[in-house]
C-alpha cells in the first residue's frame, strides 16, 4: 500500500491489515471504506480551503530572472521586489503571479517563460520545503516530503499521488482552477528540475501532461523534458518510472532532515484547513444525494438559516451552491470510476441523477470525457 503522509492525499491502492489488496469494489474515502451502496457519502478529505497563493520568494525568481538578461524589473514589473529574506509561507495570490508572468513574457516576447524561468528555481526560493526535499534519503521520499508539505509554496490545488509497478505520478486536476500556462509550466519545470538537481541530470519522466492549450511549437518542451509531452489533457501529471524513486539524493542529510521537518510542521499547522461552512454544505450534500436531488432550500433549513442567507455566505467564499453539488459529485464519481467496478447507472443513482445519460453529460462537462473513457484511462495508467 502506498502510505499517504500529508494533506489532500488520494491513495489508488487498497489493502488490508495483512496486506492484502481489498476487492475493487471496495472504495477508499480517505476516511473510510465501505462497499455498499446508498450510504451516506463522507466527502471531508476534500475540504481543505485553499488560499490560491505561491511564496514572495517565486517572485523575486522572477526579478533575479530578468536582472540576469539586463531588465529593469522594478521598473517593469508592477509589485515591489520582495526583499532577500522574505517569509516563505505564500503569500503572493496566484492571480497577481500569473500576471507578473504574463507582463515578463510580454516584455520578453517569450510564450515559454515558464519553461525557462522554471529552471532557475532552486532550494532557497522554496524556503524550508526545498531544504527538506535537499534532505531526504532518495527520490520517494523526496516526492512523499513535496506532498506532504506543498501548501506552504503552491497553495493552490491539491497534489494527488498515484502509483502502480510501473512508475508513480504526480497529479493536479482542473477542479481548483486553472491558473494558466505559464503559472503550470513554471511550477512543472521548476519540481522536474529540482529532482535532477538533486539525483542526476539525466532524469527523463516518462510523460508530462498539461491542461492548457497546446502552443505554437512543443518541440522546447520535449527537448527539456525529454519525455512525450501532451497538452489539453484533463489533468496536469509528471509520470516518473517507479526504479527511480529509490535513487539516493546527494544532499541526503538524516539528522538536518528531523529538524526542518518539524519547521516544515509549524509552518503548516499555520494555515487553514477546512472552511466550516463549505464543510457543512459538503456534508449536507453528500447525505442527500442518494435520496433526493440536493437544494438549497433543504440544506440551509438543515443549517438553520434563510437561503438568502446561505446563497449570500457561500458567494462570500467564491463559490455557489451548484459549484459545491457539482464538486462533491465529481470527486465522488472519479473515485468511484477509478477504485469500483460499479456499472454507470449504479453510480449516477449514487450520485442522485435518475438517469444515467444525465451523469454522462455532467461528467463530460467536468472533465471533458466520458465516464468511461475516464475510466479506461486511469486502467492503463
Amino acid at each position: 500500500m502506498f502510505l499517504s503522509t500529508g494533506l489532500d492525499i488520494t491513495v489508488r491502492r487498497i489493502s488490508n491489515d495483512n496486506g492484502d489488496k481489498v476487492p475493487r469494489h471496495s472504495l477508499d474515502t480517505g476516511c473510510h471504506v465501505f462497499n455498499t451502496l446508498r450510504q451516506p457519502i463522507d466527502v471531508e478529505s476534500y475540504m481543505t480551503v485553499r488560499r490560491r497563493s505561491i511564496p514572495a520568494s517565486f517572485a523575486l525568481a522572477l526579478y533575479e530572472y530578468l536582472d540576469q538578461r539586463g531588465i529593469d524589473a522594478d521598473a517593469l514589473l508592477p509589485v515591489p521586489r520582495p526583499p532577500q529574506d522574505s517569509l516563505l509561507n505564500a503569500d503572493i495570490p496566484i492571480e497577481l503571479w500569473r500576471q507578473l508572468l504574463e507582463c515578463a513574457a510580454q516584455h520578453l516576447d517569450d510564450p515559454q517563460l515558464g519553461l525557462h524561468l522554471g529552471q532557475t528555481i532552486i532550494p532557497r526560493h522554496a524556503g524550508v520545503l526545498g531544504y527538506v526535499i535537499m534532505a531526504s534519503e532518495n527520490l520517494g521520499e523526496a516526492i512523499a516530503h513535496f506532498h506532504r508539505y506543498q501548501r506552504l509554496i503552491y497553495d493552490v490545488t491539491p497534489l494527488i499521488v498515484r502509483q502502480d509497478e510501473q512508475a508513480m505520478e504526480l497529479v493536479w486536476d482542473a477542479e481548483h482552477g486553472r491558473p494558466g500556462p505559464l503559472v503550470d509550466e513554471t511550477a512543472v519545470t521548476a519540481l522536474v528540475n529540482f529532482i535532477r538537481r538533486l539525483t542526476f541530470s539525466g532524469l527523463v519522466p516518462k510523460r508530462v501532461d498539461f491542461i492548457n492549450a497546446t502552443p505554437a511549437n512543443i518541440d522546447a518542451y520535449t527537448e527539456y523534458f525529454g519525455c512525450p509531452v501532451r497538452f489539453e489533457q484533463p489533468e496536469t501529471v509528471i509520470r516518473i518510472a517507479a526504479d527511480s524513486l529509490g535513487h539516493p539524493l546527494r544532499t541526503s542529510d538524516p539528522a538536518m532532515l528531523t529538524m526542518l521537518e518539524a519547521q516544515a510542521d509549524a509552518l503548516l499547522a499555520r494555515l487553514p484547513l477546512k472552511s466550516p461552512l463549505v464543510d457543512e454544505v459538503r456534508r449536507r450534500i453528500g447525505r442527500l444525494l442518494s435520496e433526493q436531488q440536493p437544494d438549497i432550500g433543504t440544506v440551509a433549513a438543515n443549517m438553520g438559516v434563510s437561503t438568502r442567507t446561505l446563497q449570500r455566505q457561500l458567494a462570500a467564499e467564491g463559490s455557489s451552491f451548484l459549484k459545491e453539488v457539482a464538486a462533491v459529485r465529481r470527486e465522488i464519481a472519479e473515485r468511484y470510476l477509478r477504485e469500483t467496478n460499479l456499472g454507470l447507472v449504479d453510480i449516477a443513482l449514487i450520485l442522485g441523477y435518475s438517469e444515467h445519460s444525465a451523469f454522462t453529460r455532467s461528467f463530460i462537462r467536468w472533465t471533458g470525457m466520458t465516464p468511461i473513457a475516464y475510466r479506461r484511462g486511469r486502467s492503463r495508467s
